[in-house]
């Protein structure tokens, strides 16, 4: 079906060639070049697998990490944006293979607030709000949820309010990266409890 859509991963040599100039850039964890690799080499052969299709898009993210870090401040170069722009391209595509992909959705809408498009990563998140309530990937997505809220300014809404309070009481449970979402509810009072 995604084939049939027009999906397919940029060809190799563009990738590598977008690949080096951001990695001359400071953009790019050279580090993470190998997995992308081979995630590229399997999604071109997997075009039906949303998993295969997704997690080129995370090899793209992760590689990219060093400039989607500071984005925001920073805009990303020209090729920098590029891969960005073909991570996006992968998310969806995995998304359109399988709607319900919780990862692919939780990516995407973080994709685009690394990017300072919170805008548009409210429906993808709340995708990923839909996962088991306090584990790993639904605390992934709450939080970017309410980062999203609090610049766009919805922190008022109830499902903004919802989302914060359980985010809250997740956050002093015994998870995974714990003391990361303790600091971030003490961020996010001043958004949420006026």
């Amino acid at each position: 079906m995604i084939g049939q859509m027009g999906f397919e991963p940029i060809g190799k040599a563009q990738l590598d060639a977008w690949l080096l100039v951001a990695k001359g850039k400071k953009e790019v964890n050279v580090n993470a070049i190998p997995n992308l690799h081979d995630n590229h080499g399997l999604a071109m052969k997997h075009l039906e697998d949303s998993n295969a299709v997704f997690n080129y898009g995370l090899s793209l993210t992760t590689a990219l990490q060093p400039g989607l870090a500071a984005a925001t401040e920073n805009p990303l170069s020209e090729d920098g944006q590029k891969i960005a722009d073909e991570a996006e391209r992968a998310y969806k595509a995995a998304i359109a293979l399988f709607a319900k992909h919780g990862r692919a959705n939780i990516m995407l809408g973080l994709l685009y607030n690394q990017l300072g498009r919170y805008m548009y990563s409210e429906s993808y998140l709340k995708v990923g709000l839909q996962l088991e309530e306090g584990g790993e990937d639904w605390m992934v997505a709450a939080n970017q949820y309410l980062l999203a809220g609090a610049y766009t300014y919805n922190t008022d809404e109830e499902k903004y309010q919802q989302v914060y309070a359980k985010f809250k009481e997740y956050a002093h449970t015994d998870i995974k990266d714990g003391p990361y979402y303790k600091k971030m509810a003490v961020l996010y009072v001043s958004y949420y409890e006026r």
